[in-house]
Parts: C-alpha cells; structure tokens; sequence
C-alpha cells in the first residue's frame, strides 16, 4: 500500500458556531487532512464562514476504514472502480421539532449506487424527509474533493473490520480560543 511519508489521515469533522443572522448554532461536515486533529485546525478556521470566535468542534473522526475497505491518501494517483463517498440524509421524528440527520461513509462506484447503499442504512427511521421518501440531501465524492488539493484516496480491500472510531465533545478551535489554551 502507497501512504504519504508523513502518515496524513481523512479526517471527518462536524463543525458548528455562529453567523451574524442565526439564532441558532449552525453546524457544517468538513474534511481535512493532517497527521492528527489539531493539525487541522488552520484550514478549519479558513473554510468557516460564520464567526470565527464562535468555531468549535463537535464530532471528529480519521477514516481509516470504510465498508472493509482501508482508507490511505498518497500523492500517488490510485486506479480503481472504487470511489468513497460521503452521503447526508434528512428525517424527522414526530417527536422532535428538528430535522435529524445521518451521515454516512460509503465504497461504491459510482454516487447512485452509493446513495442505493445509504438507503439501506437509513430505513429504521420513523418519518422520512418529505414526500414519504427519505431524501438524500448531499452525496460527495470524497476522492474528486482530494483530487483537487493533489492528494488520491487508495482503497484496499481488508480481511478485518475497523469500526469507525469518532470523538463527540465541545472543542472550541478559534484563534482565541487557541491561544487562551497556550497560555
């Protein structure tokens, strides 16, 4: 397997703060890449569009594995039938006044048959989004979005399975917040 000699991860990160017109928290999924989280932080202060001061963290993640495939990135571009996808659907419970949502991480080739497999995943839920479907709000393919920054998602079939292992906790990232954590 071609890795980066730096060992860089894909990590998943659920961001959240404020914009000058919410009155609520609003939340965002990026993905960034860096050796650990926090080498992450400068470019998720970049990509933020609300106020900074208000940036944190909720959820992060490196993916390393995904639908027994084992994720790497390499400057190397990979050739394969396989693509990682990342898929975000939209619910609702009748009792809760909010839209809920589950993202998933999907191998597939293509986005419809990434989505066909999200699908499957999301079926428990009580009430769709709208229409009596669930609706799909956003599939992304990760290896174009990487593509763009020179860097190639390598997929290897693997004969163990690795949960995702993800951290949910308040973590505020903004440059204030920062340096009061330095001092």
């Amino acid at each position: 397997m071609v890795k980066l000699a730096s060992n860089l991860k894909l990590f998943m990160v659920y961001v959240g703060g404020h914009t000058p017109t919410s009155n609520l928290e609003v939340h965002d999924m990026r993905f960034v890449v860096g050796e650990t989280i926090e080498d992450c932080y400068k470019e998720l202060q970049k990509q933020w569009w609300g106020d900074p001061d208000t940036l944190h963290l909720d959820c992060w993640g490196a993916i390393e594995q995904v639908d027994g495939y084992d994720v790497s990135l390499s400057t190397k571009p990979y050739s394969t039938e396989k693509n990682l996808f990342f898929v975000n659907f939209g619910g609702y419970n009748p009792e809760q006044f909010d839209e809920l949502h589950k993202n998933i991480l999907i191998v597939a080739p293509n986005e419809a048959q990434a989505k066909g497999k999200a699908k499957e995943d999301v079926m428990h839920w009580q009430v769709p989004h709208k229409d009596t479907l669930f609706d799909i709000e956003k599939a992304l393919c990760l290896n174009e979005q990487l593509e763009k920054e020179g860097l190639y998602i390598h997929l290897e079939k693997s004969d163990t399975i690795k949960e995702f292992a993800f951290t949910c906790t308040y973590k505020p990232i903004s440059a204030k917040a920062l340096a009061k954590r330095k001092q």
